[in-house]
């Protein structure tokens, strides 16, 4: 069971933490043939989705391929961990300026999870996703420094969120599409 909202570690702590689940996790896991996508809660505890169907796939490679076009002076991802206060957190995709892709790069080889937050987190939505979930995500991740939280709905509608809310469109890539059909 998680720890009350109220109680907050120390981000170093809740990294370290953050850090030996991820590892523990993976290491359990391997060779088992397991497709899911492996969160944590703030105690390590796993959370587990299952594989996305494929418009889902086809959504983050097209964000994250926009994302690189559009601001090549940064790295965009898709699926890379981000240590939160609320545990491990796995974006769709994700986009980090050049001066901190030098810090994430710097972190030891074979580490699965950094303590360098990327300035951008995408979340493509799912059958699954439930708006609390959902808000969850985008508290943990403004919380250890992200800027911006963008939200793919199921209609391929793109929705961008700062800390103080809801934007109009992205400050960091005003020119990214709001909307991100699977097809065609």
């Amino acid at each position: 069971m998680s720890a009350p909202a109220t109680t907050r570690r120390p981000f170093a702590e809740q990294h370290a933490l953050n850090r030996r689940a991820v590892a523990r996790l993976w290491v359990a896991l391997r060779f088992s043939g397991a497709l899911e996508i492996i969160e944590t809660d703030r105690d390590g505890n796993p959370v587990m989705s299952p594989p996305p169907d494929l418009d889902h796939d086809i959504r983050k490679d097209r964000i994250a391929k926009a994302l690189q076009r559009l601001l090549p002076e940064g790295e965009a991802f898709v699926e890379t961990a981000v240590s939160t206060f609320e545990g491990a957190k796995v974006p769709d995709a994700c986009w980090i300026r050049a001066e901190r892709r030098e810090q994430l790069l710097s972190v030891p080889r074979g580490e699965r999870l950094s303590p360098i937050a990327p300035e951008v987190c995408v979340e493509v939505l799912s059958p699954d996703n439930s708006r609390s979930g959902i808000d969850s995500n985008q508290s943990a991740y403004f919380g250890v420094g992200v800027r911006e939280v963008w939200i793919c709905d199921r209609d391929a509608t793109m929705s961008f969120y700062g800390p103080q809310g809801r934007l109009e469109r992205s400050a960091i890539c005003p020119e990214v599409p709001r909307q991100v059909p699977a097809g065609g």
